[in-house]
């Protein structure tokens, strides 16, 4: 280009429109402001290639110094406590749920926060949302900013806030509805890209979960129906009794039985259409089995073969093809996500390698591919916000795929990606010959003792066997704890001499001398690198010093009268936290367990994975029940009841009131969440249904209905979705390895952490060339050159 500017040329305006090319970048510049840039955006690029972002931002050296800052850890903690804080306002804004109870019986008076504390605290997290909002705009630019849905939504979200908020302010807190307090969740969503894929997920599956929904519902519509013609209420079922007597119980002489038992079904159940509707969807849930089926199948035993049928089809179909749907479409739509993920990485990858090699180009026709000196990459990914393990990994690939202190691209790629976990490597020849390299770890080796006695004690202790013993060992006392505690339970506990604390203290001196050995043996550092040598060494230090503390105040076990008790209750919590110790010990034997191992690690990585899908359900809680208090709020009233002549109450049995639900009420936020948590649960949920419909109107089914189709059916079939997916992936590479012949340790198998990226992976495509390129030429702020092709 004929322009002599240094930015014009590579950093393209925001007005020029991006040509095709093929790969490369153009401009050369041999300022140090203009290689200062360069190293800058290449680092930014490879930044956004370490987090799954997005290129599209500009590129001047001020908006990269911001777009740094923006995305810096302290900045994202800080943002992200902000709208913590916004969220946790619901505790304190009326109605408050500072009170020690929610039992509108003896709830008291609420501590009122006066208006304008929690009225200013919203006001400066609207603010500080609203700034990051600006500076958004401000780094991708306008036209990004139009692209991207959710930030529309957020702005949106955040005008009718602000509106909302002037109205409490002109009202004086006094207003009936606060609409932006079930808005405010979408901030929430908008700053996690993995709970905006499992929305999108969810949005997907959306087509597919109304077509079953149908068809439950007319499943539960067809024996709503036959519910109400087979039992029916009193006034109909007098008249057509001659004629339907022998045809329902087949013995005339039951007619008195008959008429209570069907009659009383239906009255209680299948009263009204709605009524019966809503028993049989209580019944789905299984929360009123087999209560509603009782009145009807005493009478005659024929009548349970209609809810037989009726579970058969909706709850052991209908629902199990609710999962089947969702992990379907879950598996799906996140695979295409995360090859999107890793599209954008490989983009990010590539345009950091272009930027370091703009200098480097050579006009020579002879060169087919491009390198760029080693020194250059690795300034780039030394200057990178990413962690230090990651760095002197990716420089240890460097130096072992480097050509003349020159790197080309695929050596660049393949370097850099050790950022993902599964493909930390590293060459044994290149390490310290006192380390073992074994895939994401470097293993300390054991110093072997030049004494063959030693020598031969170190070889016993290091072998597996030894470990299975310490393992029997550990079951044996748990097993001697069980039948202690089955047989002699009080005299375990109340004597120090007793058979439990004999045994007890043996064991204990064995778990010592055991760590003791295992220390001596391996050395210290590699003692502490197998976590489970610290879990045990922690648990045999407590026993020990309990131990040490009950010898110090009762004497040794084997010493002394063992018939005398000693009635303390600092023996009986001596005693019991050994034995607890003792216990947890015995979790040391899973990682060794095949099948278990994989079952914990599942669970381990779900806990891990929970930070979007547990942010899913915050959203919908906090929504939902925002949206009870609105509607609910008060509703539930506490009425002494007047007392029988027998003393007892009138309240119906198994209702909210006989119950004592009174705690549970949509008063305040903090009780909504722990009545939508019971709903979500279902055990009982109909008490709940009758009380709220008794107390409004039976619209309020409404609202029940919903919040159960959204966090049981959806979002808690999508929580079954990902447990099932994980537990595959980890089966599946288990019995490839044993397949391989490749006996895994314990230790890699209960340390290998699977992130939801890592559960797609090995099923993604790495991106064709030309897909990279193309994305890197839509780039709106870079401009390539044009380098010969190969064919």
């Amino acid at each position: 280009m004929a322009d002599n500017s240094s930015k014009e040329g590579f950093y393209k305006n925001e007005s020029v429109v991006p040509e095709q090319t093929t790969a490369g970048l153009i401009q050369e510049t041999s300022t140090n402001e203009d290689n200062d840039i360069d190293l800058l955006c290449a680092v930014v690029f490879i930044e956004d290639a370490a987090k799954y972002r997005d290129i599209s931002h500009k590129l001047d050296k001020k908006t990269l110094l911001w777009y740094r800052w923006y995305h810096s850890k302290p900045v994202r903690v800080s943002f992200y406590f902000v709208i913590f804080v916004l969220h946790i306002l619901a505790f304190f804004e009326y109605p408050s749920s500072l009170t020690w109870t929610s039992d509108i019986r003896n709830r008291g008076n609420r501590i009122a926060v006066p208006c304008g504390i929690t009225e200013g605290i919203e006001m400066i997290c609207f603010l500080l949302i609203a700034a990051d909002l600006i500076l958004k705009y401000k780094l991708i630019g306008r036209s990004e900013f139009i692209k991207k849905k959710w930030l529309w939504a957020s702005s949106i979200i955040l005008i009718l806030s602000l509106i909302d908020w002037f109205i409490t302010i002109g009202f004086s807190c006094k207003e009936v509805v606060r609409y932006r307090r079930i808005l405010r969740p979408v901030f929430i969503l908008s700053n996690s890209q993995l709970m905006k894929k499992t929305v999108k997920c969810v949005q997907k599956t959306l087509p597919e979960v109304i077509t079953i929904l149908l068809l439950l519902f007319i499943h539960l519509y067809i024996f709503t129906l036959l519910g109400m013609l087979l039992f029916p209420k009193p006034q109909s079922f007098i008249p057509m009794h001659n004629q339907t007597e022998h045809f329902i119980n087949g013995n005339s002489s039951s007619n008195s039985s008959t008429d209570s038992n069907v009659t009383e079904e239906g009255d209680e159940y299948f009263k009204t259409l709605l009524e019966s509707f809503m028993s049989l969807l209580v019944l789905l849930t299984t929360a009123n089995n087999p209560d509603v089926m009782m009145p009807a199948y005493q009478d005659n035993r024929l009548f349970s073969v209609y809810f037989i049928v009726f579970m058969i089809i909706g709850n052991y179909c209908f629902m199990n093809m609710f999962l089947a749907v969702i992990y379907n479409q879950f598996r799906g739509y996140f695979k295409s996500s995360m090859q999107a993920s890793l599209l954008r990485r490989r983009v990010g990858l590539r345009a950091a390698y272009e930027v370091l090699l703009k200098n480097e180009f050579q006009t020579s026709s002879v060169m087919l591919e491009s390198s760029v000196e080693v020194s250059k990459v690795k300034n780039a990914i030394q200057e990178a916000n990413i962690p230090v393990r990651w760095k002197s990994k990716i420089f240890n690939e460097i130096d072992l795929k480097q050509v003349n202190q020159q790197l080309n691209f695929q050596a660049f790629q393949d370097s850099v990606d050790v950022i993902q976990s599964e493909k930390f490597t590293s060459n044994a020849s290149s390490i310290n010959n006192k380390m073992i390299s074994y895939k994401n770890f470097i293993i300390p080796a054991i110093r072997w003792f030049g004494h063959p006695v030693l020598r031969f004690l170190q070889k016993c202790v290091a072998h597996r066997f030894f470990t299975y013993f310490g393992n029997l060992v550990a079951v044996v006392n748990v097993f001697v704890i069980t039948v202690e505690l089955a047989t002699q339970y009080d005299k375990s506990f109340n004597y120090s001499k007793s058979v439990l604390n004999i045994v007890n203290f043996g064991f204990v001196t064995y778990y010592l001398l055991e760590q003791v050995l295992k220390f001596v043996m391996f050395g210290w550092r590699r003692y502490v690198f197998e976590k489970s040598n610290i879990y045990d060494g922690l648990i045999t230090v407590a026993l020990v010093v309990t131990e040490i503390f009950s010898v110090a105040e009762y004497g040794l076990p084997l010493t002394g009268d063992a018939i005398v008790p000693q009635d303390s209750v600092t023996l009986w919590n001596v005693v019991r936290i050994i034995n607890i110790l003792i216990m947890a010990r015995i979790l040391r034997i899973i990682p060794q367990i095949k099948s278990m191992s994989i079952v914990v690690n599942t669970l381990v990585d779900l806990i891990k994975n929970m930070k979007a899908f547990a942010g899913i359900l915050i959203v919908i809680y906090y929504s939902f029940a925002i949206m009870g208090i609105e509607i609910f709020n008060g509703s539930i009233e506490y009425n002494p009841p007047n007392a029988t002549v027998s003393g007892g109450l009138l309240y119906k049995c198994g209702s909210y009131q006989q119950l004592e639900y009174w705690a549970n009420n949509f008063d305040d936020f903090a009780a909504a969440i722990v009545v939508l948590w019971d709903i979500m649960v279902v055990n009982n949920w109909s008490v709940f249904l009758s009380a709220y419909k008794s107390a409004t109107s039976r619209w309020s089914y409404l609202f029940f209905i919903i919040w159960w189709l959204f966090s049981v059916v959806i979002v808690l079939q999508l929580f079954t979705a990902i447990i099932i997916e994980n537990f595959i992936m980890k089966w599946d590479k288990s019995q490839l390895n044993t397949d391989r012949g490749r006996r895994t340790s314990s230790f890699e198998d209960s340390h290998h952490f699977m992130s939801v990226h890592d559960m797609f992976r090995s099923t993604l495509e790495e991106p064709s060339e030309s897909e990279i390129l193309q994305e890197i030429s839509n780039h709106r702020y870079l401009k390539l050159r044009q380098i010969p092709s190969v064919t």
